[in-house]
């Protein structure tokens, strides 16, 4: 108990000592000055951003890579072991769960959240030791024929009989990578590239850029865009239970932005009658984090609580001028989740989250001058879903959810006030839904929803301050199994979206599984997707002048739209080895471009419809299990990504790519490793570094990097004690790949 309890004592002094030191930006303009380096934001790279050859990222880890469906849902033997059985609760959307019953029964059960009380119960699961540290004991997760997911229909199914290819990071995998953000998790799987700038940490899947990827948490929109791109270094991992990944066009369920595909992460949920986490870890460029969740369940409900803290020192990749890297970091982050159960019929789950984030550095500007930067970030979601239980295989479930995101950005110009810069910016949005599952019979499962999202946007870059906009939609999918014996699934839907700015928007989809071998799955799909103008593209009225340029918006604008399509094979050869093979294609057209025109000494940018781009490519990977209980996984990925109009390679997009893991387990000696890395071919770039709107292109040189963890519960005390090194080759440059530097991190956990 002595070491638990000096950890507690630890945590609370860490939290009481930063909130005493926190200095939050006044709103009169006045920024302290950067005591250790942060961004540059000198010219812009791409129309509409201010520019920043040096980015603030709080990521560098390369993260392991799960393998795609199912595979990312294997456990070892020994953690199943070893795992404490979880307890029964109620369901919920977005999250997945088994009942027992069902893993002996080859039909499943219908589907949705009211059928699956008695959620994550392990028929076989060994209780676990009175005392375990909780990242040496991950959950009992399901086997992958059993294990289900929620993202690629919105509704539960199990992961080896979905139609649509999902991909899953188990909370096991979450904390055997060591990763710190969802940035950090991300990065090195097959298929992503995280791409770093001003506006933090974006994510591209399959060639496209982060503003055609859907960011979700337990089924809900991530409010808070800049420039595009939701910022995934805001996402803390201490509260996420899995993560599901739906390679490909989601629009027919889930409407705009889900082009490239979509990425949602479940959140925890209370197992434990009580019990408590606690995590501390330190380490270079002063990085701090503190994690501590709390857990309690009855009969009929359940409650768990998070909170962390992090904090980091600004790092320089160019020590040759003033101006510098990477932003220096200090917020909080706090979360709740509960479910209540009713009756028989009805139940209810809610959820809310609250982040804050400083950020601060040093930039350069034109004609040498030099600006002491500050941006203050504050979060806000919330949802409530009510579910009822109408019949034995009908059942209805409402959503209704509110976020709210609000930045206030400074620039203090040294030794003069002329440039000097005060914007807030606040993004609202709120949605409300209802959806009916259903199996009719005949091997129909059906899925009918409509849903109403509302946005608002106050900034100071917008012409006339605001921006407002609704989107009615309704969506309906069919998925119908005709051969059972075979594993004959097909799944057709559609969706029509009507936009108070735009009009309507159709987007269907087909796809279609089969299992021709015990051994060998195979996949298709082809669909249809759409992206809305943002704010920005159709209202931004922007002036940098210490750089040279104005941008303004088009309200003219029509939506961008796709056509994809992907294939995907699964074989399963023997027992401890899955290999897999995926191929893709996304056509893009009126796709948002800037058009550049000169007035005066300024340059001038504006968004127009014109723009094609095609983007293709394959996926290849192996997970294999080895002797000395070891598991490895390899993965490589071809991308070639073409804008059609300027016949060119997709900027930033490297070709190929090569990612591994290994992890090694030893239960009885409490031990456990992880190493990963990525290796990262030539990627385009074409900047115009003298403003005469001629690209000076070039080649960035492939990148290598490499990150590892290692782990040891103590025998006596509960304990465990861990190392994370992050970009350990040293990987990383301030104009193309502005990453942290390596980096090392010990700590410290424990669970009650």
């Amino acid at each position: 108990m002595s070491g638990r309890w000096w950890l507690c004592a630890l945590l609370w002094s860490a939290v009481s000592g930063l909130a005493r030191a926190e200095d939050v930006p006044s709103a009169n303009g006045g920024v302290a000055q950067a005591a250790s380096p942060s961004d540059a934001e000198p010219a812009p790279k791409t129309p509409g951003q201010e520019s920043a050859p040096a980015a603030e990222s709080a990521t560098s880890a390369e993260p392991a890579a799960s393998s795609p469906s199912e595979r990312g849902a294997s456990v070892t033997a020994e953690s199943a072991a070893s795992a404490e059985p979880a307890v029964v609760s109620p369901p919920e959307p977005g999250a997945a769960a088994v009942t027992a019953e069902s893993a002996a029964s080859a039909e499943p059960a219908v589907v949705s959240p009211p059928e699956l009380e008695a959620a994550s119960v392990s028929a076989e699961a060994v209780p676990a030791k009175p005392v375990q540290a909780v990242e040496a004991t991950p959950p009992v997760e399901e086997p992958p024929a059993l294990q289900t997911v929620v993202t690629s229909s919105r509704t539960q199914e199990r992961l080896r009989e979905t139609p649509v290819a999902t991909e899953v990071i188990t909370r096991s995998e979450i904390v055997a990578s060591g990763a710190r953000d969802a940035s950090e998790l991300l990065n090195a799987r097959p298929g992503f590239v995280v791409q770093q700038g001003f506006s933090g940490s974006g994510l591209s899947m399959q060639g496209l850029a982060p503003e055609y990827v859907l960011v979700l948490v337990d089924g809900e929109r991530v409010t808070g865009k800049v420039d595009g791109n939701i910022d995934l270094s805001r996402l803390s991992l201490e509260d996420i239970e899995q993560v599901e990944i739906v390679k490909g066009p989601g629009s027919v369920l889930y409407g705009s932005d889900a082009v490239a595909g979509v990425v949602n992460f479940i959140t925890r949920r209370a197992q434990r009658t009580l019990g408590a986490d606690l995590r501390a870890a330190y380490g270079t460029l002063g990085r701090l984090d503190l994690d501590a969740t709390g857990e309690t369940r009855g009969d009929a409900w359940g409650l768990r609580m998070s909170a962390g803290l992090q904090r980091r020192d600004a790092y320089d990749l160019d020590t040759t001028d003033i101006g510098t890297t990477g932003s220096t970091l200090s917020g909080y982050d706090l979360s709740a989740r509960g479910d209540w159960r009713g009756s028989e019929t009805l139940s209810l789950e809610g959820t809310a989250s609250y982040s804050h984030r400083i950020q601060r550095g040093v930039d350069l500007g034109a004609a040498g001058a030099v600006f002491d930067r500050a941006t203050r970030d504050n979060t806000f979601a919330s949802r409530l879903s009510p579910s009822w239980k109408l019949g034995e295989k009908v059942n209805l479930r409402a959503d209704v959810s509110y976020g709210h995101y609000e930045r206030r950005y400074l620039r203090d110009q040294r030794n003069a006030s002329a440039l000097d810069t005060v914007e807030d910016t606040r993004d609202q949005q709120a949605r409300v839904g209802a959806q009916m599952d259903a199996r009719p019979g005949g091997g129909h499962a059906l899925v009918v929803g409509t849903e109403y999202l509302g946005e608002w946007l106050q900034s100071d870059r917008l012409d006339g301050g605001r921006g407002r906009r609704g989107r009615g939609s309704l969506y309906a999918q069919d998925s119908w199994t005709l051969w059972e014996r075979k594993g004959l699934v097909a799944m057709r839907g559609g969706r029509v979206d009507v936009d108070s700015q735009f009009g309507l928007a159709l987007t269907p989809r087909f796809a279609l599984k089969v299992d021709p071998l015990s051994w060998l799955t195979v996949r298709g799909s082809y669909g249809w997707g759409y992206r809305a103008p943002s704010f920005q593209d159709l209202l931004i009225d922007f002036e940098n002048p210490s750089v040279g340029y104005t941008v303004r918006g088009n309200p003219d604008l029509k939506p961008e739209r796709s056509r994809s399509f992907s294939f995907n094979v699964e074989t399963r050869p023997t027992r401890d080895s899955v290999v897999w093979v995926g191929l893709f294609q996304h056509s893009l057209r009126d796709m948002i471009s800037a058009s550049l025109q000169s007035e005066g000494d300024f340059l001038r940018y504006s968004y127009i419809n014109i723009a094609r781009a095609r983007v293709r490519g394959g996926e290849l990977g192996l997970r294999q299990t080895l002797p000395g209980r070891i598991q490895v996984e390899l993965g490589y990925t071809l991308t070639d990504g073409t804008d059609q109009e300027l016949d060119r390679a997709l900027e930033g997009q490297a070709r190929h790519r090569l990612t591994a893991q290994a992890t090694w387990r030893h239960r009885e000696w409490g031990l456990e490793a992880n190493l990963r890395g990525a290796l990262t071919g030539e990627r385009p770039f074409y900047p115009d570094t003298n403003g005469d709107g001629v690209a000076d292109s070039y080649r960035a040189s492939p990148t290598v990097s490499l990150d590892a963890r290692v782990a040891w519960l103590m025998p006596a005390g509960g304990l465990q004690l861990f190392v994370v090194g992050s970009n350990l080759t040293g990987a990383g440059n301030p104009t193309d790949l502005p990453i942290p530097p390596r980096t090392l991190q010990a700590g410290v956990s424990t669970r009650f």
